[in-house]
């Protein structure tokens, strides 16, 4: 499996495999939304916490938690 940073890079690069929707358990047009929405083409974007629910039913994993300062 491949690093990537960023939870968005990593959702779009998830979703630009052929066939995700059968993985992921979601309909081929949820899937086609989210592309167009990430890629400005439309206003639903899926929250952060969908995108990391999406990437862990995928089976993508977490290397280092995120890290805050305030």
């Amino acid at each position: 499996m491949k690093n990537i940073t960023g939870t968005k890079e990593a959702f779009l690069k998830m979703l630009s495999e052929r066939g995700v929707y059968k993985k992921l358990d979601v309909n081929r047009t949820t899937v086609s939304n989210w592309k167009r929405a990430l890629s400005g083409e439309d206003r639903y974007i899926p929250t952060i916490d969908k995108m990391e629910e999406m990437l862990l039913k995928y089976g993508a994993k977490i290397e280092q938690e995120k890290v805050w300062s305030l």
